[in-house]
């Protein structure tokens, strides 16, 4: 990989100097790789950031084939070093959001213990899915309980591993750990560790309100739509 990934070292920087390393103009838009980026690309079921580089408009970031990728509108010149900048309210939208599910999975397994997690997703229509079915009146404790912990002001520490390090430390692992990029965990406060792949919040007293639209059980599937209140 060519860029440096400051999102990871440092994902409150909201801008910052980046040179462009490369420019491959497509049909609509245009694929650029920079020397450091900013910008997260999607994955892990966060969305990918946007912003600008330069007066181009960065519309959408991917990883592909060991690189990041970000796809833009507007002209962007090989070899310069330009301003890159984040849409930030965006971004840290997604970022309590992420987070926000972590701390719901983490509490929901202190309360109930016969659910698998298989997937999430952490955009507009947030989401956990397990395997195995959970009483939905649990709803009301369960959102009382996660805002409770969310208030202590846990610690959220996140970074690289590996797979003998995850396989070690967390209760579960998803059969779908990406062979493409590095491995990543999160772990809050005292819970346990979790594969991770994405940007989160330093602090859980940054979530704000958290709240659970509904739990619907079907096919021996639970799935549990959330949100973060002002998001």
């Amino acid at each position: 990989m060519e860029t440096k990934q400051i999102y990871y070292s440092d994902p409150y920087t909201i801008e910052l100097q980046s040179k462009v390393l490369s420019v491959q103009p497509q049909d609509i838009l245009t694929n650029i790789i920079l020397d450091q980026t900013i910008f997260y690309p999607e994955g892990g079921g966060q969305p990918s950031d946007r912003g600008t580089i330069g007066a181009a408009k960065v519309e959408y970031v991917r990883f592909q084939n060991g690189e990041i990728i970000h796809q833009v509108t507007g002209e962007v010149k090989e070899g310069e070093t330009m301003k890159i900048a984040l849409d930030w309210k965006w971004r840290y939208k997604h970022m309590k959001i992420h987070t926000a599910g972590h701390l719901l999975h983490d509490v929901l397994m202190t309360m109930v213990k016969d659910l698998s997690p298989l997937r999430g997703g952490h955009g507009k229509k947030a989401f956990l899915e397990y395997k195995g079915e959970l009483d939905p009146t649990i709803k009301e404790n369960l959102e009382l309980e996660v805002n409770k912990i969310a208030q202590q002001e846990l610690e959220v520490v996140t970074r690289e591993t590996t797979f003998d390090e995850l396989a070690k430390e967390c209760p579960f692992l998803p059969p779908n750990l990406p062979k493409d990029k590095p491995l990543r965990m999160i772990k809050i406060g005292e819970y346990p560790a979790m594969p991770d792949g994405g940007v989160q919040v330093k602090n859980t007293g940054e979530l704000g309100k958290i709240w659970i639209a509904n739990i619907t059980v079907l096919d021996g599937k639970t799935n549990i739509r959330y949100g973060v209140v002002g998001n």
